[in-house]
């Protein structure tokens, strides 16, 4: 169980989300002076799909990089989450291209060690918020934790960012990890690429697809 502080500027249905959720005990809104929701250490900045691409391409005042950076320096864990599917940029942001929406993903992950988590909409992106943080949270005596678990302080960020794609677990996340190092190999991998990985069927590649690559 967690408590969260979501920052007063964000949307009532963020608010609304995280107080309807099980494992929340109490949403305290208040200015935040990094970050949009904080569980903790953990400091998760929100961004809409329109938002997240309007920065990265330099569209809007916002700078992503810097939010970034004071999450990164305000709280020992940072994660961006983007609301809304990666399939869509396409549609909604004509002339941007998919490449480029991946490429900022992967420096954010690797260079910021703030990994960009897509999620398909407001109550996914709060579930997924409130798991990483009780995560982070739990002392690491208190449960034996499996050595290759994606929760783990010392798991590679990549490692981390396949374990937050839903009906993705640890063992699977390993052996996505040692087929595809880096975000952009995964982006990168066919789809009979990704079914020789153990573990990963049909429907959990068309998983990973939607959570990463544009649909066909």
């Amino acid at each position: 169980m967690v408590r969260v502080a979501v920052d007063d500027r964000e949307p009532s249905v963020v608010v609304r989300e995280l107080r309807e959720h099980p494992d929340v005990t109490d949403v305290e809104v208040r200015r935040l002076e990094a970050g949009d929701l904080v569980v903790g250490k953990v400091g998760f900045e929100r961004k809409t799909l329109d938002d997240y691409v309007g920065s990265v391409v330099g569209r809007t005042g916002s700078d992503l990089r810097d939010q970034v950076l004071k999450l990164t320096e305000g709280y020992d864990h940072a994660y961006v989450l983007l609301e809304g599917n990666l399939s869509d940029v396409a549609d909604m942001n004509p002339g941007v291209r998919q490449a480029v929406v991946h490429g900022s993903m992967a420096s954010f992950t690797a260079r910021h060690d703030a990994p960009v988590l897509p999620c398909s909409d407001c109550e996914r992106l709060v579930d997924v918020a409130v798991r990483i943080g009780r995560k982070h949270l739990e002392s690491p005596t208190a449960r034996p934790v499996p050595s290759g678990t994606v929760t783990g302080r010392t798991a590679p960020t990549t490692k981390r960012i396949y374990g937050c794609i839903e009906g993705v677990g640890p063992a699977t996340a390993d052996a996505l990890y040692e087929a595809f190092p880096t975000v952009e190999a995964l982006l990168d991998a066919s789809e009979a690429e990704l079914l020789d990985v153990a573990g990963v069927g049909e429907k959990r590649a068309r998983a990973i697809r939607a959570a990463f690559c544009e649909t066909d």
